[in-house]
């Protein structure tokens, strides 16, 4: 049978891949984590990079970037069948191995920012607590160092799996109170810390928790989880083109000095080549979750590419805990969320 793309699919997805593509947008660097304030401050006024600065390089990248999106619908249609084999026993892996997976990634985060264990290039170990991720120093809001006791608070209790859904919660207000303390420069974390509280408000504490103990991973009625699951991938879909857009392809000089002093493998590539091939790679994985599309093989990659670039540049990994979290769970769970509009299904029930 010939392949029929998905006409809506592909008009939500082309513009926001070739837009994307063009868009001049100008702020502060996602590369904190990994140069000093001094070397932002040399590369931010450095020249750009002739292939970022011509209009023929960029479209023909958009383009590329359009046509790569419209292709992995096409893939999407042969991926189906093996993906329906193997989700029943993806999806009862995920009813205990999900719950765990998120509270020890997002409790591993929490806590280590509120002792000042995941801190900036540049800045010692245990010293400056942050606000979920390294550049978001508290030091610098005055007034709001309770908030790495709160973090600890968060992260103790999501080990030991208690409040669990209440705790998903708070990390989304806490997301939220980060781009009113820190403004628009929070932005760029906020989707992908919302989205896995949002996940860990609907999986809860699972089988391995004090809350399943206490009788507290009740299902809860009224609530739908198929809209908040796609809501959650929708926000890390978004986060991914906003960080890429944002920081990668407006400020390219700061993520090709990343990976001059990482040494990373060229492949005979130039550097400025293989940034704006990130760029666009990161932008069509996120259009494909914001559309819904192949949730399991971008989760894949998306894994591998974290994972790679750890390892190459000298990263912790433990940077990302909270997208290993996501990604994990979008591999086990898919698109759909397992549930009914009868009542909680035989997933949700074996979560509880």
């Amino acid at each position: 049978m010939l392949f029929r793309p998905d006409k809506k699919a592909i008009l939500t997805a082309a513009p926001i891949a070739f837009a994307t593509g063009l868009a001049p947008h100008i702020a502060a660097a996602h590369e904190a984590w990994l140069l000093t304030p001094d070397e932002i401050a040399t590369l931010a006024s450095a020249p750009m990079p002739a292939l970022f600065t011509s209009s023929v390089a960029l479209g023909l990248a958009a383009a590329i970037g359009c046509a790569g999106t419209v292709a992995a619908f096409h893939i999407e249609e042969h991926v189906r069948p093996y993906e329906k084999r193997l989700a029943p026993g993806l999806k009862n892996a995920a009813t205990y191995v999900g719950p765990v997976v998120m509270r020890v990634a997002l409790a591993t985060m929490l806590g280590l920012a509120g002792i000042g264990g995941l801190p900036r290039h540049g800045t010692a170990h245990w010293v400056e607590p942050t606000l979920l991720v390294p550049d978001m120093q508290l030091s610098l809001v005055p007034g709001w160092e309770w908030l790495a006791a709160c973090q600890l608070t968060m992260a103790v209790l999501l080990l030991a799996g208690l409040l669990t859904r209440v705790i998903g919660l708070g990390l989304v207000g806490l997301s939220c109170l980060g781009l009113v303390i820190f403004g628009p420069a929070f932005a760029a974390y906020a989707p992908h810390f919302i989205a896995p509280g949002l996940i860990i408000f609907l999986v809860g504490g699972g089988k391995l928790s004090l809350d399943h103990m206490l009788g507290l991973n009740r299902h809860i009625a009224g609530l739908d989880p198929q809209g908040l699951w796609r809501l959650a991938q929708i926000l890390v879909g978004v986060g991914f083109v906003y960080l890429a857009v944002t920081y990668k392809l407006t400020q390219p000089t700061l993520l090709i000095a990343i990976l001059q002093h990482g040494e990373m493998p060229t492949f005979g590539l130039s550097y400025p080549l293989i940034a704006l091939i990130m760029t666009g790679v990161e932008i069509i994985c996120g259009t494909l979750l914001i559309t819904g599309r192949l949730i399991r093989p971008v989760s894949l990659v998306i894994i591998g590419a974290i994972s790679f670039l750890a390892l190459t540049l000298g990263e912790t990994p433990l940077f990302h805990a909270n997208l290993y979290g996501c990604m994990i769970l979008f591999t086990l769970i898919g698109r759909t969320w397992p549930a009914t509009n009868e009542g909680p299904s035989a997933y949700e029930r074996a979560l509880v």
